[in-house]
């Protein structure tokens, strides 16, 4: 029971800091906000954390993390694919409603993580480049595969992979965070109108 409740108390506080460094930012945080709002003394924080900045960087790194798993999950789905062309949209879209999923589930953070387009804090940028390095690695080697069962055209797969990347990544953030869509389905409907159809009128 003991080491539930340190458990708890250590979630208590993340989420604290969570809700306070997305209200006012990680600069203008303090741990008496968070503590404030955890309903916890200044020694309890200090128990778990030695700075506000310890609490900070485990919160972007869990949030990079579990964003990796995520798309670990999708590439995986999305690689063993050997289905026909329908078989093949229907994975596209579920690889990216899990995305945008992710994106939905962890509202809170990833507006600590991101204002609009520009990552907030740079000291996160090798990880995030090592992420967007793979991910790019291993868009262009799908794009490679849907184009056997005749999609995307003759685009070439870096292209491509980059253009998919900045469309998720824009609606994920203007969409799901700005705007605080929570409607997934319709917002992977109106990306895979884009994926079928393209943005040109119809003939």
């Amino acid at each position: 029971m003991a080491r539930k409740l340190t458990a708890q108390k250590r979630e208590d506080l993340i989420r604290a800091a969570i809700k306070v460094f997305r209200e006012k930012g990680y600069g203008e945080a303090s741990v008496k906000e968070i503590v404030d709002e955890a309903g916890a003394s200044t020694a309890t924080f200090y128990r778990y954390f030695k700075t506000k900045d310890e609490i900070y960087v485990e919160i972007i790194m869990n949030f990079i993390a579990g964003f990796g798993d995520t798309w670990r999950n999708t590439y995986r789905m999305l690689s063993e694919n050997g289905g026909d062309r329908e078989d093949t949209l229907r994975m596209v879209a579920g690889g990216f409603r899990a995305i945008l999923d992710y994106y939905r589930e962890n509202r809170d953070v990833a507006q600590v993580v991101f204002r609009r387009i520009v990552p907030i804090d740079k000291r996160f940028e090798k990880q995030s480049e090592m992420l967007v390095d793979a991910t790019m690695k291993q868009l262009e080697e799908i794009i490679g595969a849907i184009q056997s069962v005749g999609l995307a055209g003759n685009i070439e797969p870096r292209v491509g992979a980059a253009i998919t990347i900045g469309a998720v990544f824009g609606v994920a953030v203007e969409c799901v965070l700005q705007d605080e869509r929570d409607d997934v389905d319709e917002l992977v409907d109106q990306v895979m109108e884009v994926v079928t159809h393209g943005i040109a009128d119809s003939p």
